[in-house]
C-alpha cells in the first residue's frame, strides 16, 4: 500500500519479543533496559549519566515527546509505590509542578531529567518487570497494513471500513479483529488486556478501578449474546472502549482512522469516481481535503454527523464486497 507522506499515530512495544510470541507486535522493556541502550547510544559508560539521557530513556520507554511532554499512565508502571502510601501520586504531581516551573520550554532535557527524578524520589522505586510500552505511529501503520493484506482489502475498502467503525460486513469485522489481536491487546480466548488497554491510551478520565469494572460489565454483557469472534471483537473495542472517554486517542479507533487516513492516495479523486456513492459521500469530500489529512477522532464524527443514513451508507459499501474495487472504479469513470 502507498503511504502519504507525514502521518503518524500510536503503540510499539519491547524489541526482544516482539513478532515471535503470541504478542505479536508487542513490546515490553523496563527502565534497565532504556538505561543500556542509551548510554550505547549516546557513548556514556555505565558509571556515567548524560546530560539528555533520562529523556532517551523516557523516549525508548515511548513515555516522553517534546511536544507533550510525560504520558504519566505509561511512566509510572515503571516505579512501584509503597502500598501504604496513598499520597504518591499527589506528591509526585507536586514535585514536578514545582521543579518545572522555572524551566524554559525548550529545555526538553532537563524536563526529562526532572520527570524522572520525581517519579524516583516521589513515586516509588523503580521495577524490573518489563512493561507495556506505547505502540509507535510507524508500528501501528505496519500493522493495519499487514492486516489489510492478509485479508486482501484494498486502500479504498480500508477508508471506508474506518468510516463505519468496521461494523458493517463480516470482513470489516475480521479486519478489526487481525488488528487488535496484532496490537498485542485483543485475544479471543481472554478477551481485551484491560491493562495493556489502560496504559495505551494513557489512561482514562476515571479511576482505574472503575475503569475495569466498567469495561468487564460491556464485555460480559457481549459475551452473553454468543456472537462470532470478528463481531465479539469489533462489538467490544467499539461498545467498551468508546471515542471521547479517555484523554487522547482511544487505543483502537482513535489510532486505526488516522492511519487509514493517512494509508489512502487520492481519496478526493477516488470519490468522485464512485457514482453509486457519490450522494451519500460528496458532503465529506471537502473534509478530506489536505496533506497530509488525517481522520482524528474529532473530525471522524463530524464525517458521520454529515452521512444522514450511515446504515445505508454500510449497505453501500458492502456492495461493493462482492468483487475488487478497482474494475468497477474504472468501469464507473
Amino acid at each position: 500500500m502507498e503511504l502519504l507522506q507525514g502521518f503518524l499515530v500510536v503503540l510499539l512495544l519491547v524489541g526482544l519479543s516482539a513478532g515471535a510470541s503470541p504478542d505479536h507486535k508487542i513490546v515490553l522493556k523496563t527502565l534497565q533496559q532504556a538505561e543500556y541502550e542509551c548510554k550505547q547510544i549516546l557513548r556514556v559508560p555505565s558509571s556515567e549519566e548524560a546530560p539528555c539521557e533520562p529523556r532517551c530513556e523516557e523516549i525508548l520507554l515511548r513515555t516522553w515527546t517534546d511536544c507533550n511532554g510525560l504520558g504519566s499512565i505509561p511512566y509510572g508502571r515503571h516505579f512501584q509505590p509503597d502500598p501504604t502510601d496513598s499520597d504518591f501520586i499527589n506528591r509526585t504531581q507536586h514535585c514536578l509542578d514545582s521543579a518545572l516551573a522555572g524551566v524554559p520550554g525548550h529545555d526538553v532535557c532537563c524536563q526529562g531529567r526532572i520527570a524522572f527524578q520525581c517519579y524516583r524520589d516521589q513515586y516509588g522505586n523503580p521495577v524490573r518487570v518489563p512493561q507495556l510500552a506505547p505502540m509507535s505511529d510507524i508500528l501501528v501503520r505496519s500493522t493495519i497494513e499487514d492486516c489489510a493484506r492478509l485479508l486482501q482489502i484494498d486502500d479504498l475498502e480500508l477508508m471506508l471500513y474506518g468510516l463505519t467503525h468496521f461494523d458493517m460486513s463480516a470482513k470489516s469485522r475480521s479486519l478489526l479483529r487481525c488488528i487488535v489481536i496484532r496490537q498485542g491487546l485483543y485475544s479471543d480466548e481472554h478477551g481485551p488486556d484491560l491493562d495493556r488497554m489502560f496504559v495505551q491510551c494513557g489512561g482514562y478520565d476515571i479511576d482505574e478501578q472503575v475503569f475495569r469494572e466498567n469495561a468487564e460489565y460491556c464485555i460480559e454483557s457481549l459475551r452473553s449474546q454468543c456472537l462470532d469472534n470478528a463481531t465479539l471483537a469489533t462489538r467490544i473495542t467499539n461498545y467498551c472502549f468508546p471515542p471521547g472517554v479517555g484523554p487522547g486517542t482511544i487505543p483502537l479507533i482513535g489510532t486505526v482512522l488516522p492511519t487509514v487516513g493517512s494509508l489512502v492516495g487520492g481519496v478526493l479523486g477516488t470519490v468522485r469516481g464512485l457514482k453509486i456513492l457519490d450522494s451519500l459521500l460528496k458532503p465529506l469530500a471537502p473534509l478530506l481535503i489536505g496533506l497530509p489529512y488525517s481522520l482524528n477522532p474529532g473530525l471522524q464524527k463530524n464525517l458521520l454527523d454529515l452521512v444522514d443514513d450511515p446504515h445505508a451508507l454500510a449497505a453501500a459499501i458492502a456492495a461493493l464486497e462482492k468483487g475488487p474495487l478497482d474494475p468497477k472504479i474504472a468501469a464507473l469513470g
